[in-house]
This record gives C-alpha cells, structure tokens and sequence, in this order.
C-alpha cells in the first residue's frame, strides 16, 4: 500500500489490521498450550519475515534500504521485549490485571507522540483516550471474576506487566517517526523488523525446544501469515493517522478477542462486553474525526543567520 490513505479509510485499515493480529493472538492462545512462549515469539517474528519475503520477491516489491538497518534492528528490540514482557506477565499474572495494565499504551503513546513527534494533543483527543479505557475496563471486570493464570504472583512478573505497554507504546512511536520520514513501504518496514526480531527471538527458543506436532504446522505458518498482513495494514494505517489517534484503534483488539475466543474456545461474552464496545467505538469515531480536521501550516521567519536557510521548515502532521 502506498500513499496516504483518507482517515476514514485509515481507521478502516487499522481495524482490519488488529483484527488479522487478534486472530494471530488467539493462535498464539492454542499453540501455547503445547510450546513454549519463546518459541511462540520466534514463530511469529521468523514466520513473518519469511511470508513476507516472499510477497516482496513475487510483487516485485522494494526490499529494506540499508541505511536504516539501525532504525528497523532498534524498533525490533523494543517489540521483542514487548512481546517477552508481556506473555511473561500473563504467565504470572491473572489474565484480567494483566490486560488492564496493557491498556495503558495508548495513553503512553500519547504522551510520547506530543514529547517526541510534536503531535498536537487536543482536549479531543484526551476524552477519546478516557472512553477508551474506561470500555476497556468495564470489558475487562464488569464480567465476572478474573481468569487466574498459572504462577503466583512476583515482583518480577508486576513489573513486567507494567513495562509490557511502556515498550510497546515506545515501538509505536519509534514506528510511526520511520514510516513518515523514511521511503520505504510497509512491507520492506514490516519485513525488516520481523526478521531482525525473529533472530533476537532465536536463542531465546532454542533451549527446550519442543517440535510441533504434524497437524500444528499448519498453524504455526498461519501464525505468520496473520502477523504479516495484519502488520501491514498496521503500517498502512500509521501512515495516515497520528499515532495518539491509531492507537485508540488498539481497544478494538478486545472486541476482536472476544468474537474469536466465542468462536475458538466457545468463550461467551457478556453484557459488558457490548457496553464498553459502545465506548470504543465511541473513542474511535471521536479519534477519526480529529484526524479529519484540517491541520494549520506553520509560518516559517525569515532566517536571521544564513545558516538557518538550510533548515526546511516543519511540514504539518497528515
């Protein structure tokens, strides 16, 4: 996908996108039952990359540019530790506290979209990221008691859980800053950081490896068709909204979850869930309609040094 899509357009996109990557965790789900959660990781990264190379050889595609090598080997070790945090927390942690804490990215992502991408953070933008949480929780406890998960709690497993959205938050942004600056598509970006991260993953799966079963193959290359074409829409998607506003698009991951683990593991959902879907829902209309809105073209000074007149001014957020 190249250019700039509309928002509305944008928002559909990314929806499609964390649709193709909830359907990947809900794989990860199932496969987790018999592996490990490092070779879960390494399935998912190495199985992306290879799909993708594959997409990229076939399309004719651009391959990843070397000169941003550092960018793509950086932004893999960020979503590495994301993901090691997260499955950890989970691990350790019940299932609900350690979704709740993972809502807070978005959040963090606002915050580091306005330090470092200069984004503009509206009082919008601020109630859209509040329904967001709030639908998330009300999904999250109204439902009943938390699933426990095997392991007692630990300092260990807390900070995890916590650090798991930091990082995440930080992979968005580090993302977003790529994608708007470098000329690269979304598969040569997605392909880069998949196969950089599938080798970080590798030493980590390799200690008690457990081969999968015949019929766990399949699922195992679905695993990286999901994480790839759902990644790319990511990507696409970035592109065209500002990060604080993509990632209310993150909340519909629970909704996502909820239709696949009805469909997967006969999981019921309840009256909350449609309760706090209303109020994401609400956010991500809220979100949109602020990337819609026309962005004021900064007037640039003349420069007073001649230096000066070889900085390009700032061009607005698209």
């Amino acid at each position: 996908m190249h250019g700039n899509l509309g928002a509305a357009h944008a928002l559909l996109v990314a929806v499609l996108g964390i649709a193709g990557l909830s359907g990947m965790d809900a794989l990860a789900k199932h496969l987790g039952a018999t592996l490990t959660t490092a070779q879960i990781v390494f399935f998912r990264f190495a199985g992306t990359a290879v799909w993708l190379g594959l997409f990229i050889w076939f399309t004719g595609r651009a391959w990843p540019k070397p000169r941003y090598l550092k960018r793509h080997a950086l932004r893999a070790v960020v979503m590495c530790m994301t993901a090691f945090l997260f499955f950890y927390g989970v691990t350790h942690l019940p299932l609900a506290i350690a979704t709740a804490l993972a809502m807070s990215a978005p959040i963090y992502v606002a915050i580091l979209s306005v330090l470092f991408l200069k984004e503009p953070m509206g009082r919008s933008i601020g109630v859209a990221i509040a329904l967001g949480v709030a639908g998330s929780m009300i999904i999250i406890f109204a439902g009943g008691e938390p699933v426990s998960a095997t392991g007692e709690p630990s300092p260990l497993a807390w900070a995890a859980a916590v650090l798991a959205p930091l990082t995440y938050a930080t992979g968005i942004v580090l993302l977003k800053s790529h994608s708007a600056s470098a000329d690269e598509g979304a598969a040569a970006i997605t392909f880069a950081q998949a196969a950089v991260s599938g080798l970080i993953a590798l030493p980590f799966a390799v200690p008690g490896f457990v081969t999968p079963a015949a019929g766990q193959w399949p699922l195992v290359a679905l695993l990286g068709i999901l994480g790839a074409f759902g990644y790319l829409l990511f990507i696409a998607a970035l592109r065209s909204l500002p990060a604080s506003v993509f990632a209310l698009v993150d909340y519909t991951a629970l909704l996502w979850a909820a239709f696949f683990g009805y469909i997967i593991f006969s999981e019921v959902p309840d009256a909350s869930l449609w309760l706090g879907g209303a109020l994401i829902i609400t956010a991500c209309f809220i979100g949109v309609q602020f990337a819609r809105r026309p962005r004021p073209v900064p007037i640039t000074p003349p420069p007073v040094h001649p230096e000066a007149a070889a900085i390009p001014p700032s061009s607005p957020e698209s």
